[in-house]
Protein backbone atom coordinates (compact mmCIF):
# COMPACT_ATOMS: atom_id res chain seq x y z
CA UNK A 1 0.00 0.00 0.00
CA UNK A 2 2.82 2.40 0.87
CA UNK A 3 4.41 1.85 -2.53
CA UNK A 4 1.09 2.64 -4.23
CA UNK A 5 0.93 5.90 -2.32
CA UNK A 6 4.44 6.82 -3.44
CA UNK A 7 3.49 6.10 -7.05
CA UNK A 8 0.40 8.30 -6.73
CA UNK A 9 2.44 11.17 -5.29
CA UNK A 10 4.99 10.80 -8.08
CA UNK A 11 2.23 10.90 -10.70
CA UNK A 12 0.73 13.98 -9.07
CA UNK A 13 4.03 15.86 -9.05
CA UNK A 14 4.67 14.83 -12.66
CA UNK A 15 1.29 16.30 -13.64
CA UNK A 16 2.24 19.59 -11.98
CA UNK A 17 5.46 19.59 -14.02
CA UNK A 18 3.39 19.38 -17.19
CA UNK A 19 1.41 22.38 -15.92
CA UNK A 20 4.73 24.15 -15.50
CA UNK A 21 5.57 23.43 -19.14
CA UNK A 22 2.13 24.77 -20.11
CA UNK A 23 2.69 28.05 -18.29
CA UNK A 24 6.22 28.52 -19.65
CA UNK A 25 4.84 27.99 -23.18
CA UNK A 26 2.20 30.65 -22.51
CA UNK A 27 4.86 33.06 -21.25
CA UNK A 28 6.87 32.44 -24.41
CA UNK A 29 3.80 33.08 -26.55
CA UNK A 30 3.16 36.38 -24.77
CA UNK A 31 6.83 37.38 -24.53
CA UNK A 32 6.72 37.84 -20.78
CA UNK A 33 8.89 36.56 -17.97
CA UNK A 34 8.17 35.14 -14.57
CA UNK A 35 9.41 32.84 -11.84
CA UNK A 36 9.14 29.90 -14.23
CA UNK A 37 11.00 31.59 -17.05
CA UNK A 38 14.44 30.40 -15.97
CA UNK A 39 14.18 28.15 -19.01
CA UNK A 40 14.27 29.80 -22.42
CA UNK A 41 12.04 27.18 -23.96
CA UNK A 42 9.33 24.95 -22.52
CA UNK A 43 10.82 22.04 -24.45
CA UNK A 44 13.93 22.29 -22.29
CA UNK A 45 11.97 21.26 -19.21
CA UNK A 46 12.19 17.48 -19.18
CA UNK A 47 9.45 15.70 -17.25
CA UNK A 48 11.02 12.56 -15.78
CA UNK A 49 9.18 9.25 -15.42
CA UNK A 50 7.37 8.43 -12.20
CA UNK A 51 10.21 6.16 -11.12
CA UNK A 52 12.48 9.20 -10.79
CA UNK A 53 9.92 11.16 -8.74
CA UNK A 54 9.19 8.58 -6.06
CA UNK A 55 10.59 10.82 -3.32
CA UNK A 56 8.17 13.69 -3.99
CA UNK A 57 5.61 14.53 -1.31
CA UNK A 58 2.31 16.41 -1.15
CA UNK A 59 4.26 19.35 0.26
CA UNK A 60 6.47 19.34 -2.85
CA UNK A 61 3.44 19.43 -5.13
CA UNK A 62 1.87 22.19 -3.06
CA UNK A 63 5.03 24.30 -3.26
CA UNK A 64 5.11 23.86 -7.04
CA UNK A 65 1.41 24.76 -7.24
CA UNK A 66 2.05 28.09 -5.52
CA UNK A 67 4.92 28.76 -7.92
CA UNK A 68 2.60 28.07 -10.86
CA UNK A 69 -0.19 30.26 -9.52
CA UNK A 70 2.29 33.07 -8.92
CA UNK A 71 3.10 33.14 -12.64
CA UNK A 72 -0.43 32.39 -13.82
CA UNK A 73 -2.07 35.45 -12.25
CA UNK A 74 0.00 38.05 -14.20
CA UNK A 75 -0.85 36.18 -17.41
CA UNK A 76 -4.55 36.35 -16.63
CA UNK A 77 -4.29 40.05 -15.84
CA UNK A 78 -2.40 40.71 -19.09
CA UNK A 79 -5.07 38.92 -21.12
CA UNK A 80 -7.97 40.52 -19.27
CA UNK A 81 -9.10 37.18 -17.84
CA UNK A 82 -10.67 37.16 -14.39
CA UNK A 83 -8.25 35.82 -11.80
CA UNK A 84 -9.49 32.66 -10.10
CA UNK A 85 -10.37 33.82 -6.58
CA UNK A 86 -9.70 30.37 -5.11
CA UNK A 87 -6.14 30.29 -6.44
CA UNK A 88 -5.53 33.95 -5.62
CA UNK A 89 -6.52 33.41 -2.00
CA UNK A 90 -4.41 30.25 -1.85
CA UNK A 91 -1.34 32.15 -2.96
CA UNK A 92 -1.72 34.56 -0.07
CA UNK A 93 -2.93 32.30 2.73
CA UNK A 94 -1.03 30.72 5.59
CA UNK A 95 1.35 28.32 3.88
CA UNK A 96 1.63 26.25 7.05
CA UNK A 97 -2.09 25.42 7.13
CA UNK A 98 -2.66 21.74 7.81
CA UNK A 99 -5.46 21.35 5.24
CA UNK A 100 -3.30 22.05 2.19
CA UNK A 101 -2.82 18.35 1.28
CA UNK A 102 -6.59 17.81 1.46
CA UNK A 103 -7.31 20.76 -0.82
CA UNK A 104 -4.55 20.09 -3.29
CA UNK A 105 -6.65 18.13 -5.78
CA UNK A 106 -9.34 20.83 -5.82
CA UNK A 107 -6.66 23.44 -6.43
CA UNK A 108 -5.19 21.36 -9.25
CA UNK A 109 -8.61 21.27 -10.90
CA UNK A 110 -8.89 25.05 -10.68
CA UNK A 111 -5.39 25.47 -12.10
CA UNK A 112 -6.16 23.14 -15.01
CA UNK A 113 -9.36 25.03 -15.84
CA UNK A 114 -7.56 28.39 -15.85
CA UNK A 115 -4.73 27.15 -18.05
CA UNK A 116 -7.18 25.69 -20.58
CA UNK A 117 -8.99 29.04 -20.84
CA UNK A 118 -5.69 30.79 -21.64
CA UNK A 119 -4.60 28.10 -24.10
CA UNK A 120 -7.91 28.38 -25.94
CA UNK A 121 -7.55 32.15 -26.10
CA UNK A 122 -4.00 31.86 -27.52
CA UNK A 123 -4.69 28.77 -29.68
CA UNK A 124 -2.08 26.73 -27.81
CA UNK A 125 -2.25 22.96 -27.42
CA UNK A 126 -1.15 22.13 -23.91
CA UNK A 127 1.79 20.03 -22.84
CA UNK A 128 -0.55 18.27 -20.43
CA UNK A 129 -2.05 16.67 -23.52
CA UNK A 130 1.41 15.38 -24.30
CA UNK A 131 1.19 12.81 -21.51
CA UNK A 132 -2.08 11.54 -22.91
CA UNK A 133 -0.75 11.72 -26.46
CA UNK A 134 2.31 9.67 -25.56
CA UNK A 135 0.12 6.95 -24.07
CA UNK A 136 -2.33 6.93 -26.99
CA UNK A 137 0.50 7.16 -29.48
CA UNK A 138 2.23 4.12 -28.02
CA UNK A 139 -1.02 2.12 -28.04
CA UNK A 140 -1.62 3.00 -31.68
CA UNK A 141 1.95 2.19 -32.67
CA UNK A 142 1.66 -1.20 -30.96
CA UNK A 143 -1.44 -1.92 -33.01
CA UNK A 144 0.24 -0.75 -36.20
CA UNK A 145 3.26 -2.98 -35.54
CA UNK A 146 0.87 -5.90 -35.21
CA UNK A 147 -0.78 -4.98 -38.51
CA UNK A 148 2.62 -4.78 -40.17
CA UNK A 149 3.58 -8.23 -38.90
CA UNK A 150 0.54 -9.70 -40.64
CA UNK A 151 0.31 -7.54 -43.75
CA UNK A 152 3.79 -6.22 -44.49
CA UNK A 153 4.48 -2.53 -45.23
CA UNK A 154 1.57 -0.29 -44.25
CA UNK A 155 0.06 2.59 -46.16
CA UNK A 156 2.17 5.73 -45.77
CA UNK A 157 0.74 7.95 -48.51
CA UNK A 158 -0.98 10.98 -46.90
CA UNK A 159 -3.15 11.24 -50.03
CA UNK A 160 -4.60 7.86 -49.13
CA UNK A 161 -4.56 8.08 -45.34
CA UNK A 162 -6.10 11.54 -44.80
CA UNK A 163 -9.23 10.96 -46.93
CA UNK A 164 -9.87 7.78 -44.95
CA UNK A 165 -9.60 9.75 -41.72
CA UNK A 166 -12.12 12.17 -43.20
CA UNK A 167 -14.52 9.36 -44.01
CA UNK A 168 -14.46 8.41 -40.33
CA UNK A 169 -15.35 11.92 -39.24
CA UNK A 170 -11.84 13.00 -38.23
CA UNK A 171 -11.61 16.55 -39.57
CA UNK A 172 -8.12 17.34 -38.32
CA UNK A 173 -5.23 15.68 -36.53
CA UNK A 174 -3.82 17.88 -33.79
CA UNK A 175 -0.29 17.93 -32.38
CA UNK A 176 1.23 18.84 -29.06
CA UNK A 177 3.90 21.52 -28.67
CA UNK A 178 6.56 18.86 -29.21
CA UNK A 179 4.97 17.59 -32.40
CA UNK A 180 3.43 14.45 -30.94
CA UNK A 181 0.21 13.47 -32.70
CA UNK A 182 -3.00 13.50 -30.69
CA UNK A 183 -4.53 10.46 -32.35
CA UNK A 184 -8.30 10.28 -32.43
CA UNK A 185 -9.84 7.31 -30.68
CA UNK A 186 -9.86 4.85 -33.55
CA UNK A 187 -10.73 1.19 -33.13
CA UNK A 188 -8.37 -1.57 -34.31
CA UNK A 189 -10.79 -2.18 -37.19
CA UNK A 190 -10.56 1.47 -38.27
CA UNK A 191 -6.77 1.44 -38.08
CA UNK A 192 -6.83 -1.70 -40.20
CA UNK A 193 -9.01 -0.01 -42.80
CA UNK A 194 -6.77 3.07 -42.92
CA UNK A 195 -3.28 1.58 -42.92
CA UNK A 196 -3.56 -1.90 -44.47
CA UNK A 197 -3.14 -1.75 -48.23
CA UNK A 198 -5.90 -3.44 -50.21
CA UNK A 199 -7.60 -4.52 -47.00
CA UNK A 200 -10.60 -6.79 -47.30
CA UNK A 201 -12.55 -9.00 -44.94
CA UNK A 202 -11.60 -6.93 -41.89
CA UNK A 203 -13.91 -8.83 -39.55
CA UNK A 204 -12.17 -12.11 -40.40
CA UNK A 205 -8.59 -10.88 -40.26
CA UNK A 206 -6.51 -12.81 -37.67
CA UNK A 207 -4.50 -9.69 -36.83
CA UNK A 208 -7.56 -8.31 -35.04
CA UNK A 209 -7.99 -11.33 -32.80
Amino acid sequence: MANNNLETLAQLYRLFLYKKKDIIAIQEKLGIGGVLAELTNANELVVPPDSELMGKTLADSYELLLELVGDLIPIQEKLGIDVNPVLEVELRRDKASSDKPIRLFDLLSSLEDDIVVIQDKLSIIGYTNQARAEEVDENVRTRLRKLEEFHGPLEDDPGVILPKYGEMGVKKIRFTGEGLPLFPNLTPQQLHEIFVKNSAGIDQCPCLV
